[in-house]
């Protein structure tokens, strides 16, 4: 049941990963219509809320069914989750004023889709070097 469980979140982060650059890569592709780059980007905003949700809930279930105590790995994680919450949240207010003033926002998107890679990363290098919390590769 445990390891079951470790498969799903390590499956969930795999795809968070591969969001998150697919939505790097979004703003690059429609950069020539503000419309598509806007109805686009929004999609996936919908989806990045959905996916680090989806990985915050295998992740809280991983703890409770597996009883593991609470430490510093998971500490960091919380805060990480919170923190790509609330980077995501900027990055859709400021697209969002520039898009009211008709601009391509390519380059500020870019830098904080780049940021949320970065913070993910480094935790599942943290994850991995605690073997305690390590997500295992099916």
């Amino acid at each position: 049941m445990v390891q079951e469980a470790l498969v799903y979140h390590s499956v969930m982060i795999k795809l968070f990963l591969v969001l998150l650059a697919i939505n790097l890569w979004v703003p690059w592709i429609f950069k020539s219509n503000i419309m598509k780059e806007v109805k686009a980007t929004r999609i996936t905003f919908f989806f990045y809320s959905s996916m680090v949700t989806m990985v915050a809930f295998t992740g809280a279930v991983l703890v409770l069914i597996a009883e593991i105590p609470w430490s510093l790995g998971i500490s960091l994680m919380v805060v990480s989750w919170v923190f790509l919450s609330i980077v995501e949240i900027v990055r859709s207010v400021k697209l969002t004023r520039l898009w009211r003033e008709g601009k391509s926002a390519v380059s500020m998107s870019w830098r904080y889709v780049m940021v949320e890679i970065a913070i993910t990363v480094m935790m599942i290098l943290f994850s991995t070097l605690d073997h305690k919390d390590a997500v295992p590769l099916p």
